[in-house]
């Protein structure tokens, strides 16, 4: 699909409020990012500086057991075997795939499909939140040089759940789309990411809409309902006054049901950076 081809003022993907008692940023970042990407437009360092409350995806505070909760999610319960989720011709597939990642078939067989796609070639926005070079991980060090507060739009239960409850089906087209379009999708974020640093919307919004294409339902988990969950979660914030900055991947603030549409809806108003 085309980007559409708009012409933006902004430099960047971070919008304000203009209506608040106290500004409120929502700061679209892109979590797998280079050192060649840095230094970032310098709205990202004024949401930060402006804001008392900085919210990420997932709390910031290490958890020492996520990764256990993790490996708890993304294995199937019983010992049961991928094998019986996979429609053949996508078992078949995998075989060829795993060959070429040099893995081995006895410790990855109790794996769910997503999990073989995060774990092999990445799912966009999610399994990559705390990339050491992503947005989220700079603003997550900046906000603790300002000293300021800092929370998480969900718990790390619920960031796992997102996958975890995904229905087999959508885990599945999760899984094919990785390992026939890896190369694809990497060399089409490159673009998104040339875009996103320009604060240009049409690419990242039409790979939101390629994705919902082709897998509506793990898209609607991803986004949609994690969108509308969050909107209502720091919305009491937004009326008490607080300065915020709301700090989540680019893909939530454009599409359907977007973070930054919904709080339009309720009569906030936003100008882009």
């Amino acid at each position: 699909m085309l980007a559409p081809t708009l012409s933006y003022a902004a430099t960047s993907c971070v919008w304000r409020s203009t209506n608040t008692p106290a500004p409120v940023y929502l700061v679209g970042t892109i979590h797998a990012l280079s050192g060649k990407d840095y230094p970032l437009p310098k709205a990202y360092d004024q949401a930060i500086r402006d804001s008392k409350t900085v919210l990420f995806e997932q709390d910031p505070k290490p958890n020492p057991h996520y990764r256990a909760l993790w490996e708890r999610a993304a294995k199937y319960p019983n010992g049961e075997e991928i094998g019986r989720h996979l429609h053949a011709k996508t078992y078949k597939l995998m075989f060829a795939a795993i060959r070429q990642v040099s893995w081995d078939w006895n410790e990855i067989k109790y794996y769910r499909p997503w999990a073989l796609a995060a774990l092999g070639w990445g799912i966009r926005g999610y399994n990559d939140v705390r990339g050491s070079l992503g947005v989220d991980n700079h603003l997550e060090h900046l906000a603790k040089r300002f000293h300021k507060q800092m929370g998480g739009l969900e718990s790390d239960a619920e960031h796992l759940e997102v996958m975890r409850g995904m229905p087999d089906i959508d885990a599945e087209l999760m899984l094919v789309d990785s390992m026939v379009h890896g190369p694809k999708n990497k060399a089409q974020m490159e673009q998104v990411t040339a875009a996103w640093k320009r604060g240009d919307l049409g690419p990242p919004t039409a790979e939101v809409a390629r994705s919902r294409q082709l897998n509506l339902g793990a898209e609607i988990r991803l986004l949609d309902y994690r969108n509308l969950r969050w909107a209502k979660r720091f919305e009491p914030r937004i009326k008490s006054g607080e300065s915020i900055a709301v700090v989540a991947g680019s893909a939530h603030f454009v599409g359907p049901n977007n973070v930054r549409e919904l709080l339009e809806k309720r009569g906030y108003k936003f100008e882009q950076l």
